[in-house]
């Protein structure tokens, strides 16, 4: 499968998306990643698990990533890897913090909210906007979640990307 696989098509064991799609002006970097979490989907399974994602294999940087836990209680995520480019927005390291932690509570709660409809519908989740809730309304940005898969099926992990632009676009 190529990595820009057109989000619409089935995945290799005939799941569909929903009719979930990226915007047209969604950053490559996004793309790329989804298209490689589509390729890494196991025949017969719905998700592709933690064991099959390789990050040596990541067509996106690796700054940019993070991996969360899902846990059954609170906190109901924690960052198990969080990109220098997340930390560097959030002004501390947050691997092996709280999703959310060190956000106004408004931001606490909509990023735990996204993580729990990522686990319970089992698909991506994309949003874009400013960086206004960090401090820096300069810069824009754009995310993508994508579920992964524990040994019952059910989503144990989520792998993200938080892309970080200027003004023009460009990726700083």
């Amino acid at each position: 499968m190529s990595p820009f696989t057109a989000i619409e098509q089935s995945r290799q064991d005939g799941v569909f998306l929903s009719g979930w799609r990226f915007p047209r002006q969604a950053n490559v970097s996004l793309k790329r990643l989804h298209g490689y979490w589509l390729s890494r989907c196991p025949p017969g399974m719905a998700l592709p698990r933690r064991r099959d994602i390789d990050p040596a294999d990541f067509p996106a940087p690796l700054q940019n990533i993070l991996l969360l836990n899902v846990h059954d209680g609170e906190p109901w995520f924690t960052h198990r890897v969080a990109g220098a480019k997340l930390s560097w927005l959030l002004r501390r390291p947050m691997t092996g913090q709280p999703l959310g932690a060190g956000l106004p509570e408004a931001q606490r709660l909509s990023a735990v909210a996204r993580a729990r409809e990522v686990v319970l519908t089992q698909e991506p989740r994309y949003r874009s906007g400013d960086l206004g809730w960090c401090g820096r309304d300069y810069l824009n940005f754009e995310e993508l979640l994508l579920p992964l898969a524990g040994p019952d099926g059910s989503t144990a992990m989520i792998l993200g990307i938080l892309m970080v632009l200027d003004p023009h676009g460009r990726e700083c």
